[in-house]
């Protein structure tokens, strides 16, 4: 059989060059791309990580502002970015930001800077920077206040900026990239900023911009960019929930009305409503508390509104502000709530108001269409019934005769001897054909009646008294006319000028009609000739004067009753020789302010003042250091509370504590700590006493060896491991200046003495020892502390009382001080926490320091947000304990700032006098400060100033024979009169220049009228206080 061939796979042709070839080259191309793969994505993955490094949300962008001082002025061009003044200040600020950064520890991370704004108050500059991660505000700020101190040390440089108004601020949240979305979709968190840390007195905006001045806050203008200090939601009252009413009518109220208000209440309504239009409140009801729960009504908003009505007890009548925006603001203290009230405002159209509609009023429903500025809560009030006392004033009013109707009568603080006055205008009448009478009635009766004045105002600003009457007219209502031949722009003013109690005007039914005034029928007043009499104080005061064991208790007249005015009473309390007194009041409710009760410690003329208590209770208890006590109560002519009720008890060493062991320090403050403690750089002490008067110069003020007091003894420094460093750290700790010179000497004595260490934080560190290791201790002298020298120069030869502006800048250590936010004295600067001003500005207004406030580097008050003022509280007032209101003897007082200010420009302390050194009569001086610039006069924006000469006691008793001018008083006038301190410069400052210095000779005390011949100007003097004071600054 045949067989069939089998075919095997055993061997194959072989690959030919070309194929061979071909195989390697795909392969290449397969690594080719692969290593492209590899490579892309590498490349991808840097990317992101570089992504991830520099997207915006790791990188820090803060807002920051701060203050140009000098070398920049600001104009309406630098509000424009597109202006070459924007451009060439913008870039030299952040060429300064610059160089701050690249010298400093953030050089590395800084970016960029960008000039956002700039705002006036000197040049505010408003800026945002930018660094490559995220830095700390914290870091940030420290940063540039380092920059700027090393920038203003320089004396090359061209912008001098307030390290103290340094702000930074986030204003930008981190931006996020959420993975769940397909698109790129950018998600930005809720912003979480982080306030900045604003200069005293200010806050910062919503938007953490910049900061501004507190009261600035909800005052119906906006600060902020955003507008946030105005936002409805932060600024709506407590009282009603509303806080901008622009609607043509509407209502506001007091808390819970009309239930019971709530105390120490403060609401702010702001009236905004169309142009042209003027606004009228009505009150429906009307209950708070006098005096003391006021309702403000202000014409405008902003800081330059006007007061126009304090309104508080009952039936405040209407009131009209001639404007389209008003503010009204209700503040209540701390006691008695009453029913509050309910505000209703229309709007009407002053331009369609007549002549006669504009002057005719009787008062019964408010002050028609007259208005007034209040200044000092003085003016013309509405009243009913008579004025007190019954020997002075109307007992009725004219219109109906009986105690039921209104009329006006000035509300003034008086001063006895100084002229003060209130006004009453009308708005300017239309243009009429012919003349107009003008008709009043005015009431004059008194011993100490002054003057009325009825005077035309012209729309040229200029002003002619047209009527006027002075003195005693008895108790009777008296017909007054006058004929207005122009009327065109002319108003009408009434004007009261009284300068003693038991003074009283009145006025009412002013009318107003066509045609000249004829003979009016009624007979011209006799003046009644009076002799003036000092009037008799009430002479019942609750009890005997003089009080022993066991009978203790005493109380104010017609107590639980409310007492009378005028009072004027003393108690003596005795105790057994050797123990001492504790005085305990059980009730306690005086006028606040001006009715006192002031305690002292002893009897007599040299007793030392021990407390001033006024206002409600509960105060606390007072102990003598001497058996005896003397109490005074003093009411003034109005107002007047339940009085007080008190006893006292006698012991040995009450209130005094207990002496410490001789192993322990006793605190000011009175407890006991080890003698290890004291001066261990740490306060143990309550008071802080501990660690005060640690270091000393030995046997002298500015130069001697230099000691310290280690566990309560003082030891004398070694020369060993000293530096010059320390020599200055010595100086300054003392008040001084720079060390002008360190040796060292040989040592005398046993010791002990102590080696100084300068640790790396800089401070030192105390090694006790019995000898020193090169036998040598070392003495230094210091330079004085720089003060007393304006970076203005001082121009002489004008005045306060007749008046003339002093330059920005010349009185850098002159303050305004404000109580409750009035401008009330004046004082000097005299280290970087302490002021000096005079006790009488503080009695009775001692016992709540916050409510005091200092302006420093003020000079008008048209502009209170420039950035040279620095405002603080006070939080410590120390009346002179030999201050004695009634001779008016040591008035003087020490005001603590609540934070340490920075000196500026317009900053700066004037030099204390030594206790020996003299300031003869007849060298002159200069005086500053905002008070009147005449008697009775109105208060001057700008700073005044003035150089008198000064004259010798002797001859200062002589011309002032009704006070006892002592040797802790200094005098100073011209003979014929006219240049002198006024109202409202009470606490500033006497200056005297010596060696290119200006000290500080005499604090603004007292005086008869203002700038009247032969009659000085009375101060303080200085040198009997200057141990003092420095007891307090050093």
């Amino acid at each position: 059989m045949a067989s069939k061939k089998s075919v095997t796979c055993s061997g194959r042709k072989p690959l030919s060059n070309f194929e061979v070839w071909l195989i390697a080259l795909l392969i290449m191309f397969i690594c080719i791309c692969i290593g492209l793969m590899v490579f892309a994505w590498i490349a991808v993955n840097d990317l992101q990580k570089y992504n991830a490094i520099c997207t915006p949300g790791n990188e820090s962008t803060p807002n920051g502002t701060f203050t140009i001082l000098s070398g920049a002025e600001f104009t309406p061009s630098l509000q424009n970015q597109s202006s070459v003044n924007f451009k060439m200040l913008a870039f030299d600020v952040q060429q300064l930001i610059y160089k701050i950064f690249q010298a400093g520890q953030l050089k590395n991370v800084y970016k960029s800077s960008n000039i956002l704004e700039f705002r006036n108050g000197s040049v505010v500059v408003l800026f945002n920077l930018h660094f490559t991660q995220i830095i700390s505000n914290e870091n940030i700020h420290k940063e540039l206040v380092l920059g700027i101190e090393a920038n203003n040390a320089d004396h090359n440089k061209d912008f001098f900026v307030d390290k103290t108004t340094v702000v930074i601020t986030d204003t930008q949240g981190i931006t996020t990239t959420s993975p769940s979305t397909t698109l790129s979709e950018v998600t930005t968190p809720k912003q979480n900023t982080t306030l900045g840390q604003c200069p005293p007195g200010q806050s910062i905006c919503a938007d953490s911009s910049f900061c501004i001045q507190e009261t600035l806050f909800c005052d119906g203008l906006p600060d902020c960019l955003n507008g946030s200090d105005e936002y409805e939601e932060f600024c709506k009252t407590p009282c009603d929930g509303q806080f901008l009413l622009s609607e043509a009518s509407g209502t506001f109220h007091s808390k819970n009305y009309p239930q019971l208000y709530e105390p120490n209440l403060s609401c702010r309504w702001i009236i905004s409503v169309k142009d042209g239009y003027s606004i009228k409140f009505d009150f429906p009801s009307f209950d708070t508390e006098e005096s003391s729960d006021v309702l403000d009504i202000y014409e405008g908003i902003g800081p330059t509104k006007i007061l126009r009505a304090s309104l508080w007890g009952t039936n405040p009548g209407t009131v009209q502000i001639f404007s389209n925006q008003a503010t009204a603001e209700f503040i209540t203290d701390y006691s008695n709530n009453y029913n509050g009230f309910k505000a209703v405002y229309t709007t009407f159209l002053s331009s369609n108001v007549t002549n006669e509609e504009k002057i005719n009023c009787n008062f019964e429903d408010g002050y028609c269409y007259w208005f007034q500025e209040i200044q000092d809560y003085e003016s013309w009030e509405r009243i009913s019934g008579p004025t007190y006392p019954s020997t002075s004033g109307p007992n009725v009013d004219h219109t109906f005769g009986n105690s039921s109707g209104y009329y006006l009568t000035p509300w003034i603080q008086v001063i006895p001897g100084i002229l003060k006055s209130v006004r009453l205008q009308s708005l300017p009448l239309k243009g009429h054909s012919g003349p107009m009478c003008l008709s009043f009635w005015y009431h004059m009766y008194g011993v100490n009646v002054y003057r009325l004045n009825v005077l035309a105002i012209f729309a040229n600003n200029t002003e002619a008294i047209i009527f006027q009457k002075e003195g005693n007219y008895g108790p009777s209502w008296n017909y007054g006319q006058v004929t207005l031949y122009e009327t065109s722009g002319t108003g009408v003013a009434f004007e009261a000028i009284q300068n003693q109690r038991f003074g009283d005007i009145a006025i009412d039914d002013i009318g107003l009609f066509p045609g000249s005034c004829n003979e009016s029928g009624f007979p011209e007043p006799t003046r009644v000739p009076t002799v003036p009499t000092t009037a008799l104080l009430p002479s019942d005061c609750g009890g005997p004067t003089e009080l022993w064991e066991p009978n203790v208790t005493f109380h104010s007249m017609n107590y639980p009753q409310n007492y009378p005015n005028l009072a004027s009473c003393v108690w003596y309390l005795n105790a057994a020789p050797g123990k001492n007194i504790q005085l305990h009041f059980q009730v306690f409710n005086l006028e606040n302010i001006y009715d006192t009760v002031e305690i002292r410690d002893g009897r007599g003329p040299n007793s030392l003042l021990l407390a001033v208590y006024t206002g409600s209770g509960p105060v606390q208890d007072v102990f003598s250091t001497t058996n005896a006590m003397t109490v005074y109560f003093t009411s003034d002519s109005s107002g007047t509370g339940k009085g007080f009720l008190a006893n006292y008890t006698t012991g040995y060493r009450l209130g005094i504590p207990e002496p410490c062991n001789s192993t322990s320090f006793q605190c000011g403050s009175g407890e006991c700590i080890p003698n290890t403690s004291v001066c261990d750089k740490h306060s143990n002490c309550n008071d802080g006493s501990d660690e005060r008067h640690c270091v000393r110069l030995f046997n002298s003020s500015t130069s001697g060896l230099v000691q310290f007091k280690v566990q309560s003894e003082w030891h004398t420094a070694c020369a060993d491991h000293w530096k010059v460093d320390i020599s200055n750290d010595i100086c300054h700790r003392l008040g001084l200046g720079n060390v002008n010179l360190t040796s060292t000497v040989l040592s005398e004595g046993k010791g002990p003495f102590v080696t100084l260490i300068q640790v790396e934080d800089g401070s030192l560190s105390l090694l006790p020892s019995d000898q020193c290791t090169n036998q040598s201790v070392i003495h230094i002298q210091c330079q004085q502390q720089e003060c007393g020298k304006p970076i203005v120069p001082v121009k002489s030869g004008s005045k306060i009382v007749g008046g003339s502006d002093a330059p920005l800048g010349a009185w850098p250590w002159v303050v305004s001080l404000y109580y409750n936010d009035r401008q009330t004295c004046g004082a000097s600067l005299v280290s970087q926490e302490w002021l000096v001003s005079a006790a009488h500005c503080v009695y009775g207004r001692n016992l709540i320091p916050s409510n005091w406030k200092a302006r420093l580097g003020l000079h008008t008050n048209l502009n209170l947000t420039q950035p040279q003022i620095v405002t603080q509280m006070i939080d410590r007032i120390v009346i002179n304990p030999q201050y004695n209101r009634r001779t008016k003897d040591s008035d003087i007082v020490m005001m603590h700032l609540q934070f340490k200010v920075n000196y500026s420009d317009y900053i700066q302390p004037i030099c204390l006098p030594e206790t020996n050194q003299e300031f003869t009569g007849g060298i002159n001086c200069s005086i500053a400060g905002w008070g009147r610039t005449e008697s009775g006069g109105p208060i001057p924006n700008i700073l005044q100033e003035a150089e008198i000469p000064l004259i010798s006691n002797h001859k200062c008793q002589q011309q002032m024979p009704e006070y006892n001018i002592t040797d802790n008083m200094v005098c100073g006038g011209y003979e014929q009169g006219g240049i002198d301190t006024c109202q409202g410069d009470s606490g500033g400052p006497m200056m005297c220049k010596q060696n290119n210095e200006w000290f500080l000779v005499g604090v603004t005390s007292f005086g008869f009228g203002c700038a009247q011949p032969s009659r000085p100007g009375v101060y303080a003097r200085v040198t009997q206080f200057t141990n003092w004071i420095k007891n307090f600054i050093i």
